[in-house]
């Protein structure tokens, strides 16, 4: 069965599409709706990834909700019951919209109450990733593990997490 995931609030740069379109489309490829483009990585994709920086409405049970920096053009009741979101821990607006909105939630950077989190760099452009709490997703329960990924920016740690936490949610272990 193909996994949804939906971007919000990831404009401009689109540092965090961006990786998490690489990371999907090296396990299971993705077909990809970002703006005014519309692409595939693969011949028949695992993931469906829609990318958006405005949305009022969401009706995608079972989808995997990734929440950006710009989440002033989304819709603050949302109502994400049976999804699973995935969040920047620092990011307080993300936080306050996926504890309004009935969301599982995924918090994910390098502080110490987060789910996830980057627990070592290698100096072959590698992190170790660390899930330090059980998740409980529609088919699964994944307990806490570590996995090393590639990383491509050093500078911006949260989109490598949320890539890393939809492989993992997805039931692919990532590369």
């Amino acid at each position: 069965m193909k996994k949804t995931v939906v971007i919000c609030g990831d404009c401009g740069e689109k540092e965090l599409t961006r990786e998490i379109v690489r990371m999907c489309g090296e396990n299971g490829g993705a077909l990809v709706c970002d703006g005014d483009r519309i692409y595939r990585t693969a011949e028949d994709p695992f993931f469906l990834i829609f990318s958006v920086c405005t949305l009022s409405d969401l009706y995608l049970p079972g989808s995997i909700v990734v929440l950006g920096k710009a989440l002033l053009q989304i819709r603050q009741d949302m109502n994400m019951e049976k999804c699973i979101c995935i969040l920047d821990g620092e990011n307080r607006d993300a936080a306050m919209l996926a504890a309004s909105s009935g969301a599982a939630a995924i918090g994910c950077s390098m502080s110490g109450h987060d789910t996830m989190t980057v627990s070592a760099f290698n100096e072959d452009d590698r992190a170790v990733i660390t899930l330090r709490r059980r998740i409980l997703t529609e088919n699964a329960t994944i307990e806490p593990c570590e996995f090393i990924v590639r990383r491509t920016d050093e500078k911006n740690i949260y989109p490598l997490l949320a890539a890393s936490a939809v492989l993992l949610v997805s039931g692919k272990i990532p590369n």
